[in-house]
């Protein structure tokens, strides 16, 4: 009997069963995913029924599982991948697919070989690994940091070779195989470059390209979840702008694309201007901080590095500081503003606590900050 071990297959059916094709399965071999089935691919569902009919198939828990679960549970707050899936499975079933994945092995010991959807602890019994280190949390990558600099897998101990997914190590569609003792099979399928297998008992690699970057889609496809659940103001400015341009790219849009459309353009329209605003702000209270110091000596003769002490001094502990700097040295750009506040929200946010916009957000021209500038104006500089 052959068994065909699966790297993450995050929501690639059609990718799925191109591999199940090519590896050339008889009907009493067995298949075994290493987790992570569902998220960011196109069909989380079919590949989540798949495992549930199939009966010579069965998964690990890997961590988007684990996400599932305890989200539903109210343990977490899920991610947008967690949300997407939710509504590709619809309530109706979604919590029967979350006690589905709550079944899920945690490991498996085969005769050849160790399968774990993360990484190993070195020095630990299979039996006493932390699930958040077999599954691939980040406390359990943290923990495992916390113990050696070095990568887990050179570390590995264990009596037999150990297949893994999780993490794509090269970010070239190419597996890792490290000494012929540990093989990570995650090649990043649902981004755009492969779903690999490794064929047991000869470890022998199969593997077929991914037919596109479908997290890319399906973050544009599933919009609306986005939106609905976490404002489309919450968005990085340059997803929004994505968001908008491929709205406004398409030859037809139903009526909710169209409304989406419109309340994305509004939350953009309403950032550019309390962008320009907040920098049109910073750089009047620069022009004005600049001649006060100019005033009270030579400042233009001091070095840049002394310049900059006394700059600091003078404008004290504030929100803006970073932003006046900025202005000073003439680097207080829009997109400069955008690195730092990277959403419209959290622009919005601190605007209306430096003074900039209202509390709702609206512009209201340049004011006076609300926490006043230090003045040294009794000191020489």
């Amino acid at each position: 009997m052959k068994r065909l071990i699966i790297g993450d297959i995050h929501g690639c059916y059609a990718e799925l069963q191109e591999l199940l094709a090519k590896a050339g399965l008889s009907t009493t071999d067995e298949i075994i995913a290493l987790g992570d089935v569902v998220d960011r691919g196109p069909d989380s569902p079919r590949v989540l029924e798949f495992f549930r009919e199939q009966p010579n198939a069965r998964t690990l828990l890997g961590n988007h599982e684990r996400k599932h679960v305890r989200s539903f549970a109210g343990a977490i707050r899920p991610a947008l991948s967690q949300r997407i899936s939710r509504w590709q499975i619809g309530e109706a079933g979604y919590a029967d697919a979350c006690a589905f994945m709550d079944g899920f092995e945690r490991f498996i010991e085969l005769p050849e070989a160790i399968l774990v959807h993360g990484a190993f602890e070195s020095g630990v019994a299979l039996a006493d690994q932390h699930e958040m280190v077999i599954t691939g949390t980040m406390s359990g990558e943290r923990h495992l940091r916390n113990r050696s600099d070095r990568e887990w897998y050179e570390l590995y101990d264990g009596a037999k070779p150990i297949v893994v997914g999780h993490r794509e190590y090269h970010r070239t569609g190419e597996p890792l195989i490290w000494k012929d003792r540990v093989f990570g099979i995650d090649t990043g399928c649902c981004h755009g470059r492969a779903l690999t297998g490794l064929l047991l008992p000869d470890f022998r690699v199969v593997s077929v390209p991914s037919r596109a970057n479908h997290w890319a889609r399906t973050r544009r496809s599933h919009a609306h979840v986005t939106v609905e659940t976490a404002g489309g103001d919450a968005l990085p400015w340059k997803r929004l702008e994505d968001l908008i341009g491929w709205l406004e790219a398409r030859p037809e849009r139903t009526t909710e694309q169209g409304d989406l459309l419109a309340r994305l353009q509004t939350i953009r329209d309403e950032g550019d201007r309390t962008l320009a605003a907040l920098q049109r702000y910073v750089m009047q209270e620069n022009v004005r901080i600049m001649a006060g110091l100019r005033a009270e000596c030579a400042f233009d003769d001091f070095s840049p590095a002394e310049q900059g002490s006394l700059y600091a001094e003078r404008i004290g502990v504030t929100p803006l500081a970073k932003f006046l700097h900025s202005a000073r040295r003439g680097e207080l750009s829009t997109e400069a503003l955008q690195r730092r506040l990277k959403t419209p929200r959290r622009l919005a946010g601190f605007a209306a606590k430096v003074g900039v916009v209202s509390a709702a957000g609206a512009v209201s021209g340049v004011h006076r900050y609300s926490a006043p500038i230090k003045r040294i104006v009794e000191e020489d500089c």
